[in-house]
């Protein structure tokens, strides 16, 4: 039996609107009371108006709108989470790989404040380098070394052969610590500049 608060979605987008349009208002305090964020508020809300619209067949009417709506939010919300705890995850093994690489930072999980300071630096640094490669070799190193992809799954994704991706893959590395050790260069020449203006 259908709750007395429950109501139908309808078929088609305008019926969809109309039945969600007075539970909007709600809708979006929840997300902004998940997010704590308007921008990722406003994101959330979105999103969840999109997965409700593709899934409005399955809202039969039997629960209350509200709390059908509300938890299609949270649940968005959560993967939201997940897939940014991940991403900054391979993110920070991705930096931790060029450290050993590169010869920068401590492998002691132990870090101390300082170290942690010094290892937000280099992550910085090391995205800041990453945008400056073409987007054929940017693209191979995300998704190689941040996404964590094989090289078969690389090349389906692109649409390019395999030998092609090892190929953009290697050149793109090579390319990515010639940019950062020509920043960490210029970085390191920047004092001498200021202390030869000031004499």
């Amino acid at each position: 039996m259908a709750s007395p608060h429950s109501t139908s979605l309808g078929e088609g987008r305008a019926q969809f609107e109309a039945a969600v349009r007075p539970v909007l208002p709600r809708l979006y305090r929840f997300c902004l009371a998940l997010s704590g964020d308007r921008d990722r508020a406003d994101d959330l809300f979105q999103n969840t108006l999109i997965k409700a619209y593709a899934n409005a067949a399955s809202f039969e009417g039997r629960s209350d709108l509200v709390v059908w709506i509300c938890g299609i939010a949270r649940h968005e919300h959560l993967e939201a989470r997940r897939t940014e705890a991940r991403r900054r995850g391979l993110f920070e093994q991705f930096v931790d790989a060029c450290a050993s690489a590169f010869g920068f930072g401590a492998e002691d999980e132990r870090k101390s404040p300082e170290a942690l300071v010094i290892q937000n630096e280099h992550a910085g640094q090391l995205l800041a380098c990453l945008q400056t490669l073409p987007e054929e070799f940017r693209t191979v190193v995300v998704l190689c070394d941040i996404e964590e992809l094989g090289y078969d799954r690389v090349a389906e994704i692109l649409g390019v052969p395999k030998g092609t991706v090892k190929s953009r893959h290697a050149r793109g590395r090579v390319r990515l610590r010639a940019a950062y050790e020509k920043l960490v260069a210029a970085k390191s020449e920047a004092p001498t500049r200021e202390e030869e203006e000031s004499t």
